[in-house]
């Protein structure tokens, strides 16, 4: 006889996304169960670097520190066009500043996140983790979702009964399949194999100069290679090969030998640890939620690598669901508080496509740039700075505003998004900013928004913190009141104004006039019903 369980939240899909969703979910008090078919954490390095907004979130989760020791330098924060991985080096790109975030981006590899999620989450006792466990099939009614789940190893089945089920199962998303939910955008644009090898350089002055060299020899019958520092201490290493349609990826040998003949050391020993064919992709999934299933990550979203944002984009879409799910399964919210995910995440889905589909052409532009910069070096100049926009990318990191969702729009003029750079904003929408609250610089606002909303009160505004210590008491919500010292920053509210922040970190709400619990009560009911969607719901019924 079949087993039952019962469970508020079934994750399917145990990657940095799934992870990520059940981590939030125990800080926020909600059980969760999650299958993953793999018996352990990813064996290969798979994504590259972790944008300044993920940081954030690992500095809250208190991972941070494991995270950023796992990976490069941070003056790696570049990369090298060369001829040879020996030299010439030809140009590097331009290092990343920023005084915008207290935990700036770190280049590490998705192995090493997995590892830190996968410890955080053995000290959760709200996550229930079965790996080696697959969905086998699942339905869905009013109530909940019905699935049922085997172990790979036994093939024992079990059925789980949770009230929503989250698809955090990657490209090949077998939730996605069963719901039906088609992609936009193209499947392929290119094939490639990642080569995950082990050569110990540590003793070259140059290997942790950068994320990764590109490497374009002068000879054209030598093939372009892509080369990434995979750990921090040189010994790890990934060679992309570009396939074509049909074609297998280099044999052990072979790539042995090209790995002694591109670095140009004949006797270096070098001991292959895997090989990874995939398939590049940009498209967007159609639906992002039907019913009481939800899809995220790369189930959700398949962008060129060309940027990085693909596990970046995976954790912010769980961690902007995990809030909603807890209050609606808390009985705080309405179930329309869930639609705002999709009119959230899917536009930044859409950009983030766009975006990394520029990035993968400025590419092919400078392969062609690089070959002929000697006779055109103005155009390979060019090409180059253009290249800092797909490295120092932290506009299309922290800049993007929800235009509808879960918020109040004030109406005020929507900032315009720039790739490259953020502009800090308190709009409805945006993240609120980082400040560092202390002399010392060890507390920011960022570690303000974890698992309650937050009213961050102006210098002045004793009325709304007044108002909001009024509020707090008399809902059953979560509901921190924080003042600023001193308006440290581009903020519009004023010394006495006050904004309503999310769990996410996400201005939900702006205020105006002194402090109304009314119209604090207003616009957290607003909020948790759907806000800016929900009032566009109610006038169009």
């Amino acid at each position: 006889m079949t087993s039952t369980i019962d469970v508020p939240v079934l994750i399917v899909g145990g990657g940095p996304a799934g992870m990520s969703l059940a981590l939030q979910l125990d800080r926020l008090g909600i059980r969760s169960m999650l299958a993953e078919r793999r018996p352990t954490t990813t064996k290969h390095p798979k994504a590259f670097g972790c944008q300044a907004r993920t940081m954030e979130h690992f500095r809250v989760w208190g991972i941070e520190d494991r995270v950023r020791a796992a990976g490069l330098p941070a003056t790696a924060d570049v990369v090298c066009w060369c001829e040879s991985l020996s030299g010439p080096l030809v140009a590097y790109t331009h290092p990343e500043a920023t005084l915008n975030t207290p935990a700036p981006k770190s280049i590490v590899s998705q192995d090493a996140v997995e590892e830190a999620l996968d410890a955080a989450l053995g000290t959760s006792p709200a996550a229930n983790i079965r790996r080696s466990t697959e969905l086998v099939s699942f339905e869905q009614d009013v109530d909940g979702v019905s699935a049922r789940l085997r172990s790979v190893k036994t093939a024992e089945e079990v059925l789980v009964r949770a009230q929503y089920l989250v698809g955090c199962d990657g490209a090949d998303s077998v939730v996605r399949d069963r719901l039906g939910v088609e992609m936009d955008g193209p499947e392929t644009i290119a094939l490639w194999a990642s080569h995950y090898y082990r050569a110990d350089l540590s003793r070259l002055p140059h290997v942790r100069s950068a994320i990764g060299f590109l490497v374009r020899p002068s000879d054209p019958s030598r093939p372009h290679i892509d080369v990434l520092a995979s750990g921090p201490d040189a010994d790890r290493w990934r060679f992309l090969e570009k396939l074509k349609e049909g074609q297998e990826p280099l044999t052990e040998q072979q790539l042995i030998a090209l790995v002694r003949d591109y670095w140009e050391i004949p006797d270096l020993k070098v001991e292959l640890i895997n090989v990874m064919p995939w398939r590049m992709s940009a498209q967007v999934a159609k639906e992002f939620r039907r019913g009481r299933v939800f899809l995220a990550g790369d189930a959700a979203h398949r962008f060129p690598v060309t940027g990085g944002m693909g596990l970046n984009s995976g954790i912010q879409d769980v961690h902007n669901l995990a809030w909603k799910l807890a209050m609606v399964l808390d009985g705080q919210a309405e179930e329309t508080l869930l639609d705002t995910y999709e009119a959230e995440r899917r536009p930044v889905a859409q950009d983030n496509t766009e975006w990394s589909v520029g990035n993968f052409r400025r590419m092919q532009e400078m392969d062609v740039a690089f070959q002929n910069r000697r006779e055109d070096p103005r155009t390979w100049r060019d090409l180059l700075v253009d290249m800092d926009e797909q490295i120092n990318c932290e506009g299309q990191s922290l800049g993007y505003i929800y235009a509808d969702g879960a918020l109040i729009d004030d109406g005020s003029p929507m900032p315009e998004h720039e790739a490259q750079y953020y502009w800090p904003t308190d709009r409805p929408g945006a993240r609120f900013p980082h400040i560092w609250i202390d002399a010392d610089q060890t507390e920011s606002t960022i570690d303000w928004f974890d698992t309650s909303f937050v009213l961050v009160c102006g210098p002045g505004a004793q009325g709304w913190a007044r108002a909001g210590t009024a509020l707090a008491t008399e809902l059953d919500l979560a509901l921190e009141i924080k003042q600023l010292t001193a308006l440290l920053g581009p903020l519009t509210i004023e010394r006495d104004g006050a904004v309503l922040v999310r769990p996410d970190g996400y201005v939900a709400w702006r205020a105006t006039g002194p402090g109304d619990p009314g119209e604090l009560r207003d616009a957290l009911e607003r909020v948790v019903a759907g806000g800016t969607l929900a009032r566009e719901l109610l006038e169009t019924s």
